[in-house]
């Protein structure tokens, strides 16, 4: 492939000459450029700056004299000219105002030889040999010309002051000491300071124990109070069945009223609240079940680039990404692939990520089967890749299967709908053949939310009212939980 028009020599031997002259444009050049910002067949400009990485390495002064040294010692002083080759680069500048704007052209020139190369290799690959999934060759040509694209941009350095002023206002704005993204729920906020942009946190359970709803609960809270976007990713349910769970949390009407077709009129009307309701956030669901990290990787670049904006994507859950492409040789491998991906995709779209994870049986083994984070399914890379780790434990779920048993009194009977009885019609005998299971139903039940890892605060444990029937988290007051009626340790 001839990449001889995707380089500047001029500009090369500039960036050099200055580099050579000028003990900032020195500093700044080493810090800034690689050595395959240099076009690969300027051998004579990639030994000078090899050179003065290797001085700098060293604590050495870079300028012409240890420059020339450096060469030497490499043994390539003759062989690229000498001298005259270090004068030619020496004479080439004229004014050095513009060294960053130079350094920038030479970044975009590698990413341009580095563009062409990814598409040359794509065609050949599409065109010479046959591919076994079309959908991850594209995700995986998508990924890797989004890695070089991301790149154009030059950070630059940012002095204490100006860094310290962007903080002191976000500090000033913040509520209640919470900087990031709010759940909808006060005492978790508080304990965790809210979802940090960059952040990766995990909500982990044991099947059953409502870890889904927790995230589904947290994504429709933040959704009503900021109509940003966010993205759910559900690998396990479809979009229908996640909708029905999403109108019973708007409605306060059991899942099983809803997916039966006990419905009363004011039952229908409460439901068409929850459908504007829902209808006005700026959620968006992926309900794939085939969908690998490729997919999710570019499917929230895209879904960012065209709302322009993202809040806060959730994947539930991470134990069933599909390998795609990638092969490995255990699940623990393959989930440590995911958790670093994930984090890293939080970095560079600047949002929170919530991951949905399981703990694995051992937790069933103990007498107390309160679950710890060393017991996420598949991966101790989760733990080190997480920022924060909400683990659930509900004791009602054990005692209802007669496992350590204590009798506790319910929360709420049928108040969710104003005191409407979710609906139920004493004159209707369809409906009441129902009435059992809608009283037992709607009771609430204590969730404890043990915040296992919190890298910018505390940790701790923090309690939360869960109706299992409705799928409804709200924040107790303190009337609502004796903790005589519990066992939580």
């Amino acid at each position: 492939m001839d990449l001889t028009f995707l380089h500047d020599d001029e500009l090369e031997q500039i960036v050099l000459g200055s580099m050579l002259t000028d003990k900032k444009c020195a500093i700044d050049g080493v810090s800034l450029l690689e050595i395959d910002d240099f076009f690969v067949a300027n051998r004579g400009h990639r030994e000078v700056f090899k050179a003065m990485k290797q001085l700098d390495l060293a604590d050495s002064a870079i300028d012409a004299a240890n420059v020339t040294s450096q060469l030497k010692q490499n043994k390539v002083y003759e062989e690229i000219g000498g001298f005259d080759f270090l004068a030619e680069l020496i004479e080439s500048v004229t004014i050095y105002q513009n060294f960053d704007q130079y350094v920038k052209k030479l970044q975009e020139f590698k990413l341009l030889r580095n563009l062409v190369e990814v598409c040359q290799k794509t065609i050949d690959t599409a065109t010479e040999k046959s591919i076994e999934s079309i959908s991850d060759f594209l995700a995986r040509t998508e990924n890797k010309i989004e890695e070089i694209t991301s790149k154009r941009s030059v950070s630059d350095f940012k002095s204490a002051r100006e860094v310290a002023k962007l903080v002191g206002n976000l500090i000033q704005k913040s509520k209640s000491g919470i900087d990031g993204l709010e759940t909808g729920f006060s005492d978790l906020d508080r304990q965790m300071g809210g979802l940090g942009n960059g952040q990766l946190i995990v909500v982990a359970a044991r099947p059953g124990m409502g870890k889904s709803m927790l995230a589904l609960n947290i994504c429709f809270n933040i959704a009503k109070r900021t109509n940003r976007t966010i993205a759910y990713f559900s690998l396990e349910m479809s979009n229908e069945e996640l909708m029905r769970r999403l109108f019973a949390v708007s409605s306060g009407i059991t899942q099983r009223k809803i997916n039966f077709g006990f419905l009363s009129p004011q039952d229908k009307v409460l439901l068409k609240d929850a459908e504007n309701e829902i209808s006005k956030t700026n959620l968006f669901f992926e309900e794939s079940t085939a969908i690998s990290i490729d997919d999710i990787e570019v499917k929230c670049r895209k879904l960012k680039e065209q709302r322009g904006d993202l809040a806060l994507v959730v994947v539930d859950h991470i134990g069933i990404i599909k390998e795609g492409s990638h092969k490995f040789n255990s699940d623990q491998e393959k989930i440590a692939y995911f958790s670093t991906h994930l984090k890293a995709l939080a970095l560079e779209l600047n949002i929170p990520i919530i991951i949905v994870a399981h703990i694995n049986r051992g937790a069933e083994k103990k007498e107390n089967r309160i679950p710890e984070l060393s017991e996420l399914r598949g991966s101790g890379q989760i733990e080190n890749d997480c920022d924060k780790a909400l683990l659930l434990y509900r004791q009602g779920y054990y005692r209802r299967q007669g496992i350590d048993v204590k009798e506790k009194r319910g929360f709420g009977d049928a108040s969710l709908n104003n005191g409407q009885n979710n609906g139920v019609n004493p004159n209707n005998e369809a409906e009441n053949e129902q009435t059992n299971f809608q009283e037992d139903d709607n009771r609430g039940e204590k969730m404890d939310i043990i915040v296992a890892k919190n890298r910018q605060g505390a940790t701790g444990k923090v309690w939360l009212l869960f109706f299992p029937a409705i799928g409804r988290f709200s924040t107790a007051t303190d009337k609502q939980f004796d903790d005589s009626d519990f066992v939580t340790d």
